[in-house]
C-alpha cells in the first residue's frame, strides 16, 4: 500500500527592507512583510550605502548600511557599518560597527552574506577585504587585494549602487 503525502501550499512571506532619505541627514530604514510596513528606525547621520544580505546566516535578509558618523570609541565621525536585523517584523540592531580593520572608504555584500570593504590602511594604500559574521560582529575573513589607487579597488566592489 502506498501513502501518498499532500502538501498545500503555503504562502511565502516576503520581507524587504527598504532606505528613504527624509531630510537632510535624515534616513528612515523600513522594514515590510508582505508590502505592508511593519517596522521603520531612523538614522540621523548620513548615509553612503544601503545592501541587503543575510549576514549572520539565520535565514533572514538584514538591512546593511554604510553611515558617516562618530562612535563610541572612536570620536572622529568616519565611514561606519551598521547591519539591522527584522525582529518579529520590527527593526532592531544587529551590530553598529565602530570598525572593521582599517579606515573605511566604502563597500558592499558579495556571496550573499560577507561584507567586501575597501580600507585605507596606516601606510596610505588601499585594501580590499572581506569581512564575515562571527558570533557578535563582523570579522576578518581574508585579504583580496592591494592596491595604489581608489580606482583599482572598486574593480572588486561588484554590485555598487549609488543612493537616490
Amino acid at each position: 500500500m502506498a501513502i501518498a503525502l499532500v502538501f498545500s501550499p503555503l504562502r511565502a512571506q516576503t520581507q524587504h527592507f527598504d532606505i528613504v532619505k527624509q531630510a537632510t541627514d535624515v534616513w528612515t530604514i523600513t522594514l515590510a512583510h508582505n508590502d505592508s510596513i511593519t517596522g521603520t528606525w531612523q538614522l540621523n547621520c548620513p548615509v553612503y550605502r544601503f545592501a541587503t544580505a543575510d549576514v549572520n546566516g539565520d535565514g533572514s535578509t538584514d538591512a546593511v548600511v554604510g553611515v558617516f558618523r562618530a562612535s563610541r570609541y572612536f570620536k572622529k565621525p568616519s565611514r561606519r557599518v551598521f547591519v539591522f536585523k527584522d525582529f518579529n517584523g520590527d527593526i532592531r540592531p544587529l551590530w553598529l560597527g565602530s570598525r572593521l580593520g582599517g579606515e573605511l572608504v566604502d563597500f558592499t555584500v558579495v556571496d550573499g552574506n560577507k561584507i567586501r570593504a575597501i580600507e585605507l590602511n596606516s601606510s596610505g594604500t588601499y585594501e580590499v577585504s572581506d569581512y564575515a559574521w562571527h558570533g557578535f560582529g563582523m570579522g576578518f575573513e581574508r585579504h583580496i587585494a592591494s592596491c595604489s589607487t581608489i580606482q583599482q579597488c572598486y574593480h572588486y566592489l561588484p554590485n555598487i549602487n549609488s543612493l537616490k
